[in-house]
């Protein structure tokens, strides 16, 4: 772990101080411990968490923001790179970032800045960088044949176990590489992670001729053959302890492409060696402070946090000690230099000068060893001069002329009188909070001498405030102020009431008035003596969880997937902080729309006996701070549209000239996308075809419509051509045209997002059927013993030869001729034969001119018979009567 030291950005730092125009150095107001401390290992793939504990150090609770700065690639991996803290003095709260690294991350360092800022409560302070550094070690996936060269790493490390190196001393490795493959080959070795300065390969020597050996700057190796490279890891005396892990990688010189890579884990012990050296840069003193120095330097390889304390070895402490900084931070390598200031602050300047002794101690806070963690200190405080002397000699003289003359004044002096020596208050300043009245203490000499004592208090502008009190001391002490006064030589009155209890400022005034007529009246005032008003209470803050909610659709009971919806849920919660509780009398509450409509009803919560029942599990009380925090209040907010929340403090005690009123930034509810469908869509309670055909009939002017459409807010439906928009469910009686023709009907629906849908039917009205013609046809010739002209069932109406088998001129080809029945006599008497139109002979859908349960060939049993079945109607329908028509049609 590592804690962060902060440096103030303005002032200069002289032998270790900041200079702050004569104030003490300033104490960092935020604290930061990182953990992975250093250099943060992690390999391709894998996540890592970044804990970041952040303390507020500083006198006022405070807000910080704790971010990842935009670097280029880190920034993206991390998960969520901003984190916000809401911190009390002395508070501290933990962060935690996730850092998910890609598979194909680039092997190598990184470096990016953890930044925490607190712009509303530190503003001169923050932002405060902190500089990290992250790792990734290659993601190591391969696939090898049987045929690829293998190598091997001994002693064989992991990342629980690393390979344990001392600061500038090597860490021998070998290397054995296996050819498998069936040609010879020569591999190289190298580290890719490392800097040359770090390693050194050793390849076997080379064989030309017998007795002369030749370096070698690769590994040869005939198929099958094993061998073996040596690998000297030396980290320079600079290097940071802690683990590293580079990656080793064997070329083949048959296959470059081949990637042959293994991780070395290599943990550098820790040094920790931190030189002091003790510096007198002021020794001897007059009247300012002794300076000395504290020179540390990091000669390890770890980072060290030390804490400097001074304190007097001798008897009686006399001095303060100011050092600068209190706390340092030694990086690997590095010195700092710290101030120590010592200055007396208790007594005279001696006259014969004095020897202070202290010492400075010093602290490892990760309790790492010191070489010394003492070092004695002395301070000469140098004696007066002689010529301070002779004030003693000049004192001795003046106070015998002084005695002298106190000789005389006795025997000389006026007559006694009563005098005011001091009239002031209990304290300057007090809390119309706490009902507080200011109190008066005066002491008066001679008080047999005085007569009244009157007590007055003024406003700055010369009005009456307070009294007047009016005190007669003639007969000896009133009842008003035996409670508060001794009265012997001297009236002493302490802790004496006045009615001043309410805020403003005062100035008293006491004017004693003696019993002898010509002796003076004395008049004192007071200083100017505040009465601090009841604070107001105060929005801290106020705001939404978030500032866009999803509507979220909840179906009752078991709902199908297509049932409709039936309530809306995700309402939409609030977050506040109120100063000064105990203040409050109400609080409300009320949802506006962007135009100022009100869109959540306005609320109110009694605070007069503190947090009210319905805030009791949404609410807080902090006492330190005296405020009440509110976090995730639910409002009735649920449908979809934009919203402004106000919220408005009332205090218990007066009527400021403007209520506390906070409004939050608009915040939305987006609508659950519903997609638009057409359920339902009739004609006379029959599915709407695509084609409706119909004959006129005067008496049949209209079809009953009726529709059904499911879908989202913001959807709109029509009937076209007429009337229009209509609701989304609804019945109808639609007037259909007489005359012949064909007319659209369209059902149409259009979602929030303009999307349409449309269902059309096309109403064809045919004309009447025209009215049967009477043809006259002559009786046939009297035949005797003529067979009766009956049809039977598979034969023709009529013989051959007939007139009535074809028709007359002028008769249309769907008419029928039927003649009229025989008398009993044989004779064929009565009304002519009638020509009657065959039932669907000019509709379509008609069958070879016969009717539907017709005879044969479209031959009628009867006139009768044929007016009662006037053959298929299409969706005829009864006219609805006025009643029945709906609302909106009406």
């Amino acid at each position: 772990m590592v804690m962060q030291s902060y440096s103030p950005k303005s002032g200069q730092i002289v032998n270790g101080f900041e200079d702050n125009n004569g104030d003490r150095p300033k104490i960092r107001p935020i604290g930061i411990i990182l953990n992975p401390a250093g250099v943060a290992l992690v390999t391709a793939g894998e996540v890592l968490e970044l804990t970041a504990t952040i303390t507020n150090q500083g006198s006022v609770s405070a807000i910080i923001d704790v971010f990842i700065a935009e670097t280029v690639p880190v920034h993206q991996w991390f998960v969520c790179p901003r984190e916000r803290l809401a911190l009390s003095a002395g508070q501290a709260s933990e962060v935690v970032f996730q850092v998910q690294i890609p598979v194909d991350a680039i092997p190598g360092t990184y470096d990016y800045t953890l930044v925490i800022d607190a712009p509303q409560h530190y503003p001169e302070e923050t932002p405060i960088d902190q500089k990290v550094r992250l790792q990734v070690m290659p993601f190591i996936q391969e696939a090898r044949t049987v045929s690829d060269p293998t190598f091997t790493l001994q002693p064989p490390t992991s990342s629980v176990s690393p390979a344990l190196c001392a600061p500038g001393q090597p860490l021998e490795l070998q290397v054995t590489v296996h050819n498998r493959s069936d040609r010879v080959d020569r591999f190289f070795l190298t580290c890719p992670d490392l800097e040359s300065r770090w390693f050194t390969i050793i390849y076997p020597e080379g064989f030309q001729q017998a007795g002369m050996a030749i370096a070698s700057d690769g590994l040869e190796l005939n198929p099958g053959d094993v061998g073996q490279i040596l690998l000297f890891i030396s980290p320079p005396p600079d290097t940071w302890a802690g683990v590293y892990a580079p990656t080793i990688r064997v070329y083949s010189a048959n296959h470059p492409d081949l990637a042959l890579l293994d991780v070395v884990y290599l943990q550098i012990a820790p040094l920790h060696l931190v030189t002091v050296e003790l510096l007198s840069l002021v020794a001897k003193i007059k009247r300012e402070a002794g300076l000395f120095e504290l020179k540390l330097s990091n000669q390890g390889n770890v980072i060290r946090e030390i804490a400097i304390h001074a304190k007097s070895t001798d008897e009686e402490d006399i001095c303060t000690y100011t050092i600068a900084p209190p706390v340092v931070r030694l990086l690997p390598g590095t010195s700092v230099t710290v101030g120590v200031s010592v200055k007396p602050t208790k007594g005279w300047r001696p006259f014969f000068g004095r020897m202070i002794n202290f010492s400075i101690e010093l602290e490892d806070l990760q309790r790492f060893p010191l070489i010394s963690d003492r070092f004695q200190a002395s301070l000469f405080w140098e004696p007066r001069p002689w010529w301070q002397f002779l004030p003693i000699v000049l004192l001795m003289s003046a106070s015998v002329a002084a005695l002298i003359f106190l000789i005389w004044w006795l025997l000389t002096r006026p007559p006694v009188r009563a005098q005011v020596m001091q009239f002031s208050p209990e304290s300057n300043s007090y809390q119309e909070l706490n009902n507080e009245a200011i109190r008066l203490n005066w002491t008066i000499n001679n008080p047999n001498h005085l007569k009244t004592v009157t007590v007055v208090g003024f406003s700055p502008d010369g009005l009456v405030r307070s009294g007047p009190f009016i005190y007669e001391l003639t007969p000896g002490l009133p009842n008003g102020l035996e409670r508060f006064c001794t009265q012997g030589e001297q009236l002493i009155c302490r802790n004496v009431w006045t009615d001043a209890r309410e805020a403003g400022d005062y100035v008293f005034e006491l004017t004693a008035i003696p019993i002898n007529p010509k002796a003076e009246t004395q008049t004192i005032r007071t200083n100017p003596i505040r009465i601090l008003p009841v604070p107001e209470p105060k929005i801290e803050e106020f705001s939404s969880t978030q500032p866009v909610y999803q509507e979220r659709l909840v179906p009752p009971g078991n709902p199908t997937a297509s049932a409709p919806p039936a309530t809306v849920g995700n309402r939409i919660l609030l977050n506040w902080t109120l100063s000064h509780l105990a203040q409050i009398q109400e609080m409300r509450l009320v949802g506006l729309g962007p135009d100022g409509t009100v869109k959540s009803v306005e609320k109110r919560y009694n605070f007069a006996e503190g947090i009210p029942e319905e805030l009791r599990g949404f609410c807080g009380e902090n006492p330190a701070n005296r405020q009440v925090i509110c976090a995730n209040v639910p409002t009735d907010a649920i449908q979809p549209g934009d919203y402004i929340f106000d919220l408005t403090v009332i205090p218990k005690k007066g009527q400021p000239e403007q209520l506390e009123i906070r409004r939050t930034n608009t915040i939305k509810i987006l609508a659950q996308k519903i997609p638009s469908r057409i359920v339902e869509f009739t004609f006379n309670g029959q599915p709407a075809p695509p084609k409706l055909l119909r004959q006129a009939n005067p008496q049949q002017n209209s079809l009953m419509i009726s529709w059904k459409v499911e879908g989202g807010n913001g959807m709109k439906v029509e009937l076209l051509p007429a009337p229009g928009t209509v609701p989304p469910e609804g019945r109808m009686p639609y007037p259909v045209s007489q005359e012949p023709g064909s007319e659209t009907i369209t059902l149409q629906v259009t979602d929030a997002e303009g999307n349409q849908q449309q269902r059309s039917v096309i109403i064809e009205t045919l004309a009447p059927p025209p009215p049967p013609e009477i043809v006259e046809v002559p009786p046939p010739p009297a035949v005797e013993q003529a067979p009766a002209m009956v049809p039977t069932p598979g034969a023709p109406a009529t013989a051959p030869g007939d007139p009535a088998a074809s028709p007359a001129p002028g008769t249309p080809e769907a008419a029928l001729v039927i003649p009229a029945p025989p008398t009993p006599g044989g004779d064929a008497v009565g009304p002519p034969p009638v020509e009657l139109p065959v039932p669907g002979a000019n509709l379509p859908g008609g069958v070879d001119g016969a009717a539907p349960g017709g005879t044969p060939d479209g031959a009628a049993e009867g006139t009768e018979e044929a007016e009662e079945e006037p053959g298929p109607k299409f969706f005829e329908t009864e006219p609805l009567a006025p009643a029945e028509l709906p609302p909106q049609f009406n």
